[in-house]
């Protein structure tokens, strides 16, 4: 559901980004901890079953202001995975009038091997079949802080896919499925949310409550017409000392035809640990999960997990009795204690299927 990005989102020796980044978010009083502005190279390693080992490198440049709390960055990538995914991507996070405003923008290209199982809840593993899409993405959202925690602004965003290989023998070859050769998705709307975390990283207290609308239209470009509203709940509480209880609930709701791959879905290291990302996808869906972490010795820690999640055509057709399972258990190493800072290896189990993840910070 609450997802976009596949592959470099789960990256393991991103350790200097993760580290210039965590430490851009201390107090800029604090000269001591705070990183200061310059240009990063940074190496990329990682491993999911969507992509298997997969490494590249980066360049970070990253800003301060005294006058702001946060640095402002832009980063670029490259990325090339065991499964032949070719990522190419410059983001942007930077911040005006002394906080007041975010801009948040991301252009990239893949070529992105991927597998489709077909649409719907109960979709049988005989669908599945393999294709390979070819992307450029632009997106970006400007958020203004309205009051306290409080951000609000206008998102935009602009897809273009062609599929350059797909099993003639298959549903995606047939025609049966929207968005089976491509096309431009150009939609405009709004996001907003309350973020009370204390740290994005590694969240011990605070809440997220975040919800965006976003309006494919054709007449703005579109190929494809419909609304898209997600909404993405988190919540963190401080058991015992160093013992964390987090709680995700997350939903998306599709009005109007959008292409197979822009459904929603669940799956991959962030949401349903345990699932090949995109199993399972249809215009609607609605997913839970809870993970408790604890310390255990030293830098090392420890978490279990367990999550629920269902697709549905019509918001009517989701029921208690359709929900998919998963659960698992997790290793954490603090690379970097002061900032929360982990190295993450999970196991996930579901219904006849299981994965390994090596990534850093947490899945939500």
């Amino acid at each position: 559901m609450y997802r976009r990005s596949p592959g470099f989102l789960t990256i393991f020796l991103f350790l200097c980004f993760s580290t210039v980044i965590a430490q851009s978010q201390t107090n800029p009083k604090d000269s001591s901890g705070a990183a200061k502005s310059g240009v990063y190279p940074l190496p990329i390693i990682f491993y999911t079953p969507e992509t298997g080992i997969a490494g590249g490198a980066a360049v970070l440049y990253l800003y301060r202001d005294s006058l702001i709390p946060r640095a402002s960055t832009v980063t670029s990538d490259i990325i090339y995975t065991r499964k032949k995914q070719f990522i190419v991507e410059i983001g942007g996070d930077l911040y005006f009038n002394r906080g007041t405003y975010r801009l948040l923008s991301n252009l990239s290209f893949q070529r992105y091997p991927n597998k489709f199982f077909g649409i719907g809840n109960n979709s049988p593993k005989t669908n599945e079949e393999s294709y390979t899409p070819q992307s450029f993405l632009f997106s970006a959202v400007l958020y203004r802080n309205i009051y306290s925690h409080a951000n609000a602004g206008p998102m935009i965003r602009v897809e273009h896919a062609t599929m350059k290989e797909i099993d003639p023998a298959r549903a995606l070859a047939q025609h049966a499925v929207p968005g089976n050769t491509g096309g431009t998705i150009s939609g405009a709307g709004v996001v907003a949310n309350w973020d009370s975390r204390d740290n994005t990283i590694a969240t011990q207290s605070g809440s997220l409550y975040q919800i965006s609308a976003l309006v494919y239209r054709n007449a703005i470009g579109s190929d494809y017409d419909y609304t898209d509203l997600q909404i993405d709940t988190r919540n963190f509480f401080e058991i015992m000392p160093g013992q964390i209880l987090a709680l995700q609930a997350a939903g998306e709701f599709i009005d109007g035809t959008a292409p197979f791959y822009r459904l929603a879905n669940f799956g991959g290291q962030s949401l349903l640990r345990g699932y090949f990302g995109g199993r399972y996808r249809d215009n609607n869906g609605i997913a839970v999960q809870a993970e408790y972490r604890l310390p255990v010795w030293r830098r090392f820690g420890m978490v279990g997990f367990a999550g629920a999640a269902q697709v549905a055509d019509k918001i009517g057709h989701f029921a208690l009795k359709r929900f998919w399972f998963a659960g698992g258990i997790g290793l954490r190493f603090a690379w970097n204690p002061d900032e929360r800072l982990n190295l993450r290896l999970d196991y996930g189990v579901g219904n006849n299927s299981s994965g390994v993840y090596i990534t850093v910070t947490e899945a939500f």
